[in-house]
């Protein structure tokens, strides 16, 4: 039976974990439980737990302090944290140590529990596979064996120092020993985040794919084959989406329901093309939420800035600077927003506004030029009728008298 202990400094996640997945039915012992690295590390080397489950904040000794220590005494321990949104900029250093799982809170008690089966059949399988060298093997050679699982263990820390593939998924481990890779892990990290960065504020939607091929080209051959290293890149592209839209005051839910949750996401992954697929789905998603939500906000703007200019056409000092000011924008931005969405210039639809009321003054009162001019805005009377003349083609006095012609 396989044997699970668990790390968890709130309460209330520890009970749900331990007491709402039937571990006994699942064939897995619940053997221990604790609420901080300190406290848990003497259990673990005295009940050499199979899997251990590990929150990556707590008091006294940290996830990554207690997963550090445990690779040392029990390499062959499989672990798996449990990380915050906010808390992962720890992953580099959670891939270094070699865990075999990073999942991100909150998580589903079905979800955790279908990680942890993932993991119950790696060991299983890798048992298996212990016991044909065993039998089939003389002293000697079982040495050997044992002494190429402690080289994969120690060479699962060492994936970013080192870019060698040392994932520890099934066979993935001993190809890296074969294949080094002399990309700089950080550094690929590094371009793929600004460039993603930079296209999220002034991309488009048809841009999408080709962002996503070109980040994926900067990491390297051997980086490509690492399941470890795509996984780390995945969710380091997923958080900054994920952050982006948090920025812009939208909630990544519906993004992640219709593209999937992240963990199980990372655990189907299999090659460069499997992340290639989810990143674009997700990024071109993003940008859908970021225009249409851009629509929705400055439809708002423009619906007010409409309605001021209505009432307030003949204020002699309405300007763009007033209404940029009024929207909380700035004047370029917002001249930019309003040709854009209203097919006209500000100015252009302050004249229309002012002339359309002219006509209406001319036909309907005895008012004289001058007095029409003042009304609808124009402290200058020659600037309203040569204004008034370049946009309607004739002068007003022609025509009221057109007007009362016909």
């Amino acid at each position: 039976m396989i044997k699970l202990f668990l790390v968890e400094d709130e309460v209330v996640m520890r009970e749900g974990i331990k007491k709402r997945i039937d571990w006994a039915a699942e064939n897995i012992d619940f053997v221990g439980e604790a609420s901080d690295g300190e406290l848990a590390l003497p259990k673990i080397l005295e009940l050499k737990p199979d899997i251990v489950i590990t929150d990556i904040k707590m008091p006294f000794m940290d996830g990554l302090k207690l997963s550090e220590h445990i690779r040392s005494e029990l390499p062959s321990t499989k672990i798996i944290i449990l990380s915050g949104y906010d808390e992962f900029s720890y992953a580099q250093e959670a891939i270094k140590l070699g865990v075999t799982e990073y999942l991100l809170k909150p998580i589903a008690p079905a979800a955790l529990l279908e990680s942890v089966k993932a993991v119950r059949e790696r060991i299983e399988k890798e048992r298996e596979e212990k016991l044909r060298t065993a039998a089939d093997s003389s002293e000697g050679s079982d040495q050997k064996e044992m002494e190429a699982l402690k080289l994969f263990s120690e060479l699962a820390k060492q994936i970013l120092d080192k870019p060698e593939d040392s994932s520890d998924r099934d066979s993935e481990i001993k190809n890296s020993i074969v294949h080094e890779s002399s990309v700089d892990v950080n550094t690929a990290g590094d371009i793929s985040g600004k460039e993603l960065e930079s296209f999220l504020k002034t991309g488009t939607l048809s841009q999408a794919e080709s962002v996503i091929d070109s980040i994926f080209d900067t990491i390297g051959d051997q980086n490509a084959r690492s399941l470890m290293y795509l996984n780390y890149l995945t969710m380091d592209m997923y958080f900054a989406m994920v952050r982006f839209l948090k920025e812009i005051g939208e909630d990544p839910a519906p993004i992640n329901e219709k593209c999937g949750d992240i963990n199980n996401v990372i655990r189907s992954i299999t090659d460069v093309s499997g992340a290639k697929h989810y990143l674009t789905e997700y990024l071109q998603n993003v940008i859908n939420v970021r225009d249409n939500g851009s629509a929705r906000k400055y439809g708002k703007v423009l619906r007010d800035s409409v309605a001021y200019i209505d009432e307030h056409y003949a204020d002699e000092d309405i300007s763009l600077n007033t209404l940029a000011e009024l929207s909380n924008i700035s004047p370029n931005h917002f001249s930019a927003v309003f040709s854009q969405e209203m097919g006209v210039t500000f100015i252009e639809y302050l004249i229309n506004k002012r002339m359309e009321k002219a006509k209406e003054l001319l036909m309907t009162t005895d008012k004289k030029s001058f007095e029409i001019a003042y009304a609808v805005g124009y402290r200058d009377p020659h600037y309203f009728s040569y204004t008034f003349k370049k946009t309607q083609g004739m002068t007003t006095k022609e025509y009221r008298a057109r007007g009362r012609n016909s």
